[in-house]
C-alpha cells in the first residue's frame, strides 16, 4: 500500500512541475504576441509588395525574411522559457 501512496505522490509532484512550467512567465508571452503580430504584419506587407510590383520581388522577400528572423526569435522563445 506504501508503494502505490509514493507512486501517487511522485506522480503529483510530476503535476506540480509541469504546471508550474506551463504556467509561463507573463513577461514572455507579452514578447511573444507581440513578436508573432509583428512577424504577421510583416509576411502580410511582404507579400503585398511582391505580388503587387514585380519589379520588387526582392524587396518583398526581404521584408518576408525580416519576418521570419522575428518568427525564429519568438521560436526560442517559447522553447526556452
Amino acid at each position: 500500500m506504501e508503494d502505490v501512496n509514493e507512486m501517487l505522490a511522485e506522480q503529483q509532484r510530476e503535476l506540480e512541475r509541469i504546471r508550474k512550467k506551463r504556467g509561463g512567465n507573463h513577461n514572455t508571452e507579452r514578447i511573444r504576441q507581440i513578436l508573432n503580430i509583428a512577424f504577421m504584419i510583416l509576411a502580410l506587407i511582404g507579400i503585398a509588395i511582391y505580388f503587387a510590383y514585380p519589379d520588387r520581388h526582392v524587396t518583398g522577400l526581404s521584408i518576408i525574411a525580416a519576418g521570419m528572423v522575428l518568427k525564429i526569435v519568438e521560436f526560442f522563445i517559447r522553447f526556452m522559457f
